[in-house]
């Protein structure tokens, strides 16, 4: 008689006593669960791939290399490394769905995830599709002028008495048109985003005069914060919290508290992964993240850790999401 057939038929064993019949559906409990035992106990048995949604270079790239060099060498396995860049992120991110949900496939985000989505909502995934296993680092925002505009302080922009053409990454509502549109509200000044394709093209439009303003990550700030071009008025990090731009106050220092913001990258897995290799990953992440190669890393790319809990990391990642959907529907009433 097979392990299935006594499963699948305990009515028929009528005759059987209370304790024995509980006996069986203890077994069958414990053998429908075997499987997934099974491969927590043996995970991971081959390499795992780390989908980054962003080219090679970037700052996401970078932190997500290090992490996975880290990772190896906890888990026992080759973490590689897979760009798959385009579409605001989501190409990578439809890529990493379209993976068996086993542990083996993991994604870096950023908050591409949520301004891909919002501005495609037919893309091939939802939000509940991934979990967040924990924040990699984060990064606030310089805000530079062209040096040309004569603007040696945040007010200076109230007197140009014109919108400001600020350049912008986003595909729609993304983090960049946040900011300005934060910045234009509590400053009380008109602006124009102008889009570009990639990082590079809006600090070289911004070198050579063709817009006012641009908000760039810290890390991309270093390349262009000597530069006779460009004054660097601003930041959106908390007062204190690194010192990557010495001598740079902050929005709130300023007065602007509502500009405090910082972007940051994230490890993901597939929501439906089992519950048990979820865990065994999560140690395993938590332990890379707290290595010093980590903390040199994050140091080298101008990247600060986030301070709190995996759980507090979400609730911010709502607000952010509240927040892009609050500009989207702006934006869709402006155009109506």
């Amino acid at each position: 008689m097979s392990d299935e057939w006594v499963c699948a038929k305990p009515a028929a064993m009528v005759s059987m006593g209370r304790r024995a019949l509980l006996g069986m559906a203890v077994f069958c409990a414990a053998a429908s669960s075997l499987p997934v035992a099974a491969q927590a106990q043996h995970y991971p048995s081959k390499p795992l791939k780390l989908i980054v949604p962003y080219p090679p270079g970037a700052a996401t790239d970078n932190i997500a290399r290090a992490f996975g060099q880290e990772l190896a060498k906890i888990v026992g396995q080759p973490v590689i490394v897979e760009n798959r860049p385009g579409g605001g992120s989501s190409v990578g991110i439809v890529a990493a769905k379209g993976q068996p949900a086993d542990g083996y496939t993991l994604l870096v985000r950023a908050e591409g995830f949520y301004s891909a989505k919002i501005a495609t909502p037919t893309l091939a995934y939802e939000f509940s599709d991934f979990e967040i296993l924990a924040p990699l680092a984060q990064s606030s925002y310089a805000f530079i002028v062209a040096a040309d505009r004569g603007w040696k302080r945040l007010d200076d922009l109230k007197n140009a008495h014109r919108e400001i053409d600020v350049g912008s990454l986003d595909l729609g509502v993304g983090v960049y048109s946040m900011l300005a549109a934060r910045m234009a509200r509590d400053m009380g000044i008109q602006y124009r985003a102008i889009p570009f394709k990639g990082g590079a093209e809006g600090l070289t439009a911004i070198l050579a005069g063709q817009i006012d303003a641009y908000f760039t990550t810290i890390g991309t700030t270093q390349a262009v914060k000597d530069s006779p071009k460009v004054k660097v008025l601003a930041t959106t990090g908390v007062p204190g919290s690194n010192n990557f731009l010495p001598g740079v106050k902050t929005f709130q220092e300023l007065g602007l508290p509502n500009m405090a913001f910082s972007s940051s990258y994230s490890l993901n897995v597939r929501s439906d992964t089992p519950a048990p290799i979820k865990e065994q990953l999560s140690r395993a992440v938590q332990q890379a993240l707290s290595s010093e190669a980590m903390k040199t890393a994050r140091r080298q790319l101008y990247l600060e850790p986030y301070a709190g809990s995996v759980e507090d990391y979400k609730r911010d990642q709502t607000r952010v999401l509240k927040e892009f959907e609050a500009v989207a529907a702006e934006d869709n009433k402006a155009a109506r």
